[in-house]
């Protein structure tokens, strides 16, 4: 009894090692949340079934962060930009972000000293099913463009996700 004890203790020791080995970032509790609604969405049913990586581009203007979120098949597409930042894994899943820094999305745990060129498939035409979050700098959502995939779609989720990390909802701005 002792014995299976201690193998499932270091299995469990040594699987939970292994996820944080390459993470050098940590996602905010909006953004873990907004992974999981992402997800669990009807429309992603090949995404959590494949397990596949997520990606998120967070950027900044002077009025709005924006943060677009969306799967990557890794077999079927290397995605690369030249602005990457790091990695985690959450839920399971490889969570890759690229664009700029921005502390209401994710924290950076240690800066990545050497990175990767890319090498572009110029080949493939990659069409991902994007979910699209802009923030004013108040943090009020403009939901003009705040979409999942098209404007039309209801992001109602996501409204009450921003209502609950950030400032009060502004209907349109």
């Amino acid at each position: 009894m002792k014995k299976i004890f201690v193998i499932v203790l270091l299995c469990g020791f040594f699987a939970c090692q292994s996820t944080d080995v390459d993470s050098n970032i940590e996602l905010t509790e909006f953004t873990k949340e907004l992974v999981s609604m992402y997800v669990n969405d009807e429309q992603n049913i090949d995404v959590k079934n494949r397990k596949d990586e997520i990606i998120i581009v967070s950027f900044t203007d002077d009025t709005c962060y924006r943060l677009a979120l969306f799967a990557n098949n890794p077999q079927d597409y290397d995605y690369c930009r030249e602005d990457y930042i790091g990695q985690t894994t959450y839920l399971g899943y490889a969570v890759r972000v690229f664009g700029d820094e921005n502390p209401s999305f994710f924290r950076l745990i240690r800066r990545i000293m050497k990175r990767e060129p890319c090498s572009y498939n110029n080949d493939w035409e990659y069409d991902p099913y994007v979910w699209y979050i802009c923030l004013y700098k108040d943090g009020s959502l403009c939901t003009r463009e705040t979409y999942k995939v098209a404007p039309e779609e209801d992001i109602s989720e996501i409204q009450s996700l921003v209502e609950k990390y950030f400032s009060v909802l502004e209907s349109n701005k």
